[in-house]
């Protein structure tokens, strides 16, 4: 008997710790909650969508900021036509990804408010149409916000337009501390860059990006350890008493 609640705690434990380490990808596809977004896709500034366990809130920087002003949309990279009118967006993401505009920024947290890793994700910066731009024409930022309040920083140049003036989307991974820390929320905002390398955020409203296939993974907090191991004991106990009953 005790071998068996050995071996299931050890089972259930692996279990968890398989769970617990494993990455998510918030790509914006499938079930997307727009429930605290009213004009979806459009984003305006307090509102929130959450798509596999994780929410976005889009926030303004600005200080005469109100409900609702725009600073994102949720674009479907297969109608550029339609989705992007005004803008020159990355032409090889065929899917759903979330763009930030007007100087926005995006808070990006555990859906439950569990810790975080932040490994990677793709990004491109958004022009104006027809806009010349620079060989970086912008950066984006990561702000990572630990559980004691401190903050982990990160910054990635996004690539230039092609020659034939097309933007495209690129992959980047966190290293470093960013890449072990964990975060209880990360802010994700853009820097708009002109032809002397001179790069600004929030005071232009062209600091504009895109985002896609954010690979997050969220740690359990000891309390939620604590507790899923005293389930476990309370289970052993009870197949304990139920084995004395029937001896």
């Amino acid at each position: 008997m005790k071998l068996r609640v050995l071996k299931t705690f050890v089972a259930a434990s692996a279990l968890m710790a398989a769970g617990a380490s494993q990455a998510v990808i918030v790509d914006f596809e499938g079930d997307i909650d727009t429930t605290f977004a009213g004009f979806a896709p459009l984003l305006g500034h307090n509102d929130e969508i959450v798509n596999k366990g994780f929410y976005i809130d889009a926030l303004s920087n600005s200080a005469a900021r109100v409900n609702g002003d725009l600073v994102g949309a949720i674009l479907n990279g297969s109608d550029l036509a339609g989705s992007c009118a005004g803008l020159t967006c990355p032409s090889n993401n065929s899917t759903t990804f979330l763009a930030g505009l007007n100087d926005g920024l995006f808070a990006i947290g555990a859906v439950g408010d569990a810790l975080f890793r932040f490994a990677g994700f793709d990004a491109s910066f958004i022009g104006a149409a027809g806009a010349a731009l620079p060989t970086v024409p912008g950066l984006v930022r990561l702000q990572g916000i630990t559980a004691s309040g401190g903050s982990v920083t990160q910054t990635f140049n996004l690539g230039g337009p092609s020659s034939t003036g097309a933007l495209s989307f690129r992959s980047y991974a966190t290293t470093g501390a960013f890449a072990t820390t964990l975060f209880q929320y990360v802010y994700m905002y853009g820097f708009a860059c002109n032809a002397a390398g001179s790069c600004s955020a929030f005071s232009t409203d062209q600091a504009q990006f895109a985002i896609d296939n954010i690979n997050v993974t969220a740690v359990p907090e000891p309390s939620t350890w604590a507790l899923m191991l005293g389930g476990l004991a309370a289970a052993a106990a009870v197949r304990r008493r139920s084995a004395k009953a029937n001896s």
